[in-house]
């Protein structure tokens, strides 16, 4: 799609596809759309029409702009076929708005950002002679599949080979390195251990490094944020091996340490590119460092004996510990030992692909490496613009990425194989989501992703901002009834199905399975996450939920309901509904929870009410934690930015340094009246100079000041439990005691138990009650109004892709 339509030829080709089209009707009536053709055999030079059709979607969109309005839509009809795609897919202002670019009816139209690779320009590694240096690395390949391992030369085709970047948890999104596909199926880059992870069975933390999480505003000694490429440049971890076998072969993953800093890369005999990826600190924070040196002999700083097996390059954010290490080695050419692994060489701009592919041979199979960097479709200021029924494949950054964009609409697509978010609705700033500093916006309003199908993404599924937090207004952005699973498949922890940021987004009758951590993110106000179904989600870490949001007072008014939750999480500390730090406001109602380990996690949070819920199978129904529970200490944790972010929306000021407006301010207290009418009486615990409390005092700062009075945010007042089935689930579990009671005394209220569905009628295919025969309508609490509610609302009919 390189080619673009200019000058002259666009003016011919935009007065091609309008003659005939009726001018505009007297009295406003709507007008035609005006309607141009693209096929994959069209021409640069053709007229439009459906006999005549453009070669590129480019050429389309210069034939129309400037000549649609609301009242007189333009569509872009793509005739079906594969369309290789070099850049993305610009559409910007109004000159591009109010224009369809939909697959024609009934034929299939795939954009692919992936180069095929012809099984007959792959050479056999024992064929490759002589001492040609770009296949110097050769020699690294394990001597025992040489003979089933091919080469292709991608620079001699100027296929681009993109990078190794440093990705993980905070740390700012980079474009991953292309992936290799066989027959549609992603290949795996050639790694140690084939399966599995390497854990403190075969390294130990000898130095964990320099944690960047430290350096951080909410941190950092002095409140400020170390920029970003000297953060990069921390010292990173390093590891000592255990166990002869792995110190053997780690020993030519990296060049040996030199003290001085000199020598040259020898690339026949050591990795130039090697990295260790996955959990260094945490099981909730994924992470990657490049392999930087290796020291067989265990040489310290001074060279000396010490145990030092392997340094790194890089901070992780968290540091390391052993307890916690799972980790891989990856890009590693000597590890190129099993069916499906590649490598590509990069060193001193070799780009050779290195492949074993599966059964030993490249016949007969469709090869492909993603090399597009951009996303398909970049719309940026546009209104009314509709991307229809079109299917894209295979990049390194995203599929559809949107700004600033009002009433556009993606329609029954498939994106997949994209390494960073499928579709992004608005931007976030450049820093990490635990800081106040975090902010999003460029959502614009009424946008949809709906009817589609996000599958087999590096990362998230869409990011969805859109509102205004300080005033209340609304984003009303929308994804509904689409199909997203296997996402989190690079970016393995806090890339969701759906990020919901802002205010007043909506996430409805989704489908969302597969996938190892969470599947949706809530930072904002009066979202509605509702019958979606989520299953086999949180599968690869702990200590989180398949819906989670947390350090905010003043994230209100998330509504989770008439959702069907299943096989949530498979490691320690892990729920279906996940309220972190201070998580308040929350509505969870008409829930089924079937089968997993805590449904509900309350961490000192308040009015937060959770009703009407089905447990089923799950070993709790939840757990809390209190402030209380940290021995009453001050200040609470994360005590900074907790209090900065309700500063934020509820301090009165000029709307800066933490501060709203007064006009806002009242807003919020006007707007939340009914549900929060307390809210204007919240406050954070202070002495008398108006700084927060840092100990329990006899004259200020009291323990009845900060620790009882129902309207201190370290007190988890007005939070509900209530109406709640069991079936063959634990009760809730108070983690230290049961004082969450003293706050709230009408806690798990109305709680019924039984051992089979049967006991009360309740039909777990369905989600619903037999309602002539449930024992629900004799019970106190609930009753046959409650059934017919019930059975009215909730269900699993209706959920995905319509």
């Amino acid at each position: 799609m390189r080619k673009r339509l200019t000058g002259a030829l666009a003016v011919a080709a935009a007065a091609a596809v309008t003659a005939g089209m009726p001018v505009a009707a007297a009295g406003g009536q709507k007008q035609a759309e005006i309607v141009v053709y693209v096929a994959a055999d069209g021409s640069a030079d053709a007229s439009g029409t459906r006999g005549d059709p453009l070669a590129t979607v480019e050429q389309a969109r210069d034939a129309l702009a400037g000549r649609t309005s609301k009242s007189h839509r333009g569509r872009v009809w793509i005739r079906g076929g594969t369309y290789e795609v070099s850049e993305s897919v610009a559409l910007s202002g109004e000159e591009n708005s109010h224009v369809t670019y939909a697959a024609y009816r009934g034929e299939d139209v795939e954009f692919t950002g992936v180069t095929t690779l012809p099984a007959d320009r792959f050479v056999p590694l024992a064929e490759v002679l002589g001492d040609d240096s770009r296949f110097s690395s050769r020699s690294r390949v394990p001597k025992e599949v040489a003979d089933q391992v091919y080469v292709y030369d991608l620079g001699a085709e100027s296929v681009p080979t993109g990078q190794m970047n440093k990705n993980g948890f905070n740390w700012k999104p980079q474009p991953y390195a292309p992936q290799l596909l066989t027959d549609n199926v992603v290949q795996t880059l050639a790694q140690y251990p084939n399966s599995g992870h390497l854990g403190r069975e075969a390294l130990s933390v000898r130095n964990g490094g320099e944690s960047a999480r430290n350096h951080f505003s909410d941190k950092s000694k002095d409140g400020t944020t170390l920029p970003y490429e000297e953060m990069l440049r921390l010292r990173g971890p390093a590891f000592s091996v255990q166990g002869s076998g792995v110190r053997e072969r780690c020993a030519s993953w990296a060049p040996p340490y030199d003290p001085s800093g000199g020598g040259e890369a020898d690339n026949t005999a050591y990795e130039t590119d090697g990295w260790l990826t996955g959990y260094f600190g945490f099981n909730w924070a994924d992470d990657r460092v490049r392999i930087a040196s290796t020291s067989p002999e265990g040489l310290n700083d001074e060279g000396e004996a010490d145990g030092w097996h392997i340094r790194t390059a890089y901070p992780s954010m968290y540091g390391a510990s052993t307890h916690a290490l799972s980790l891989v080695a990856q890009n590693i050419l000597g590890e190129l030992d099993a069916e499906g692994e590649y490598y590509i060489d990069r060193f001193e701009g070799n780009d050779v692909l290195y492949y074993y592919p599966p059964g030993g041979t490249v016949e007969g199979r469709d090869i492909s490496l993603s090399s597009l960097d951009q996303p398909f479709f970049t719309l940026e200021n546009v209104t009314g613009v509709t991307i229809k029924g079109l299917g894209m494949n295979g990049s390194t950054s995203n599929g559809i990425r949107m700004l600033d964009c009002e009433s556009c609409t993606v329609n029954g697509v498939e994106i997949r194989n994209v390494s960073l978010d499928a579709i992004t609705i608005g931007e976030a700033t450049d820093t990490i989501t635990a800081v106040t500093e975090y902010k999003t916006s460029r959502g614009g309003h009424h946008n949809r992703v709906i009817n589609s199908v996000l599958h087999d993404l590096g990362s998230g599924g869409v990011f969805l901002a859109g509102g205004d937090r300080e005033t209340l207004e609304r984003g009303n952005n929308l994804v509904a009834h689409n199909e997203i699973y296997d996402f989190s498949k690079q970016a393995t922890t806090y890339t969701p199905a759906g990020y919901l940021y802002g205010v007043g987004n909506t996430f409805r009758h989704n489908h969302v399975h597969d996938a190892p951590h969470m599947a949706i993110q809530i930072m904002g106000n009066d979202m509605r996450v509702v019958h979606n179904r989520f299953e086999t989600l949180v599968t690869g870490s702990g200590d989180m939920g398949a819906i989670y949001s947390g350090r905010d007072f003043t994230y209100l008014n998330n509504e989770i309901a008439y959702n069907y939750f299943r096989d949530i999480g498979r490691a320690n500390d892990t729920h279906a509904v996940y309220m972190d730090d201070g998580m308040s406001g929350m509505i969870i109602h008409h829930n089924v929870f079937d089968t997993g380990q805590d449904a509900l996690y309350f961490n000192s949070g308040r009015a937060n009410v959770a009703s009407d819920n089905v447990f089923l199978d799950v070993e709790k129904m939840g757990h809390d934690w209190l402030y209380h529970h940290h021995n009453k200490q001050l200040p609470v944790p994360n005590a900074k930015v907790i209090i900065e972010r309700l500063y934020d929306m509820l301090r009165v000021g000029d709307g800066s340094g933490f501060t709203n407006t007064e006009q806002n301010v009242r807003r919020w207290y006007e707007h939340y009246e009914d549900l929060y009418p307390s809210l204007k009486d919240w406050y954070v615990p202070v002495d008398a100079a108006g700084k927060p409390c840092t100990a329990v005092g006899t004259d200020e700062c009291t323990s009845s000041y900060v620790w009882k009075d129902p309207n201190s945010l370290y007190v988890p007042s007005n939070s509900v439990l209530t109406r709640s089935v069991r079936i063959n689930t634990g009760e809730f579990y108070h983690t230290k005691d049961p004082s969450i009671a003293t706050f709230n005394p009408d806690w798990d209220s109305y709680n019924v138990s039984g051992d089979e569905p049967a006991d009360f009628a309740f039909d777990p295919e369905t989600g619903r009650f037999d309602a002539d025969t449930t024992s629900l309508n004799e019970t106190d609490g609930f009753g046959s109004a409650w059934v017919e509610e019930w059975n009215s609302n909730v269900g699993l009919a209706g959920i995905g892709p319509r």
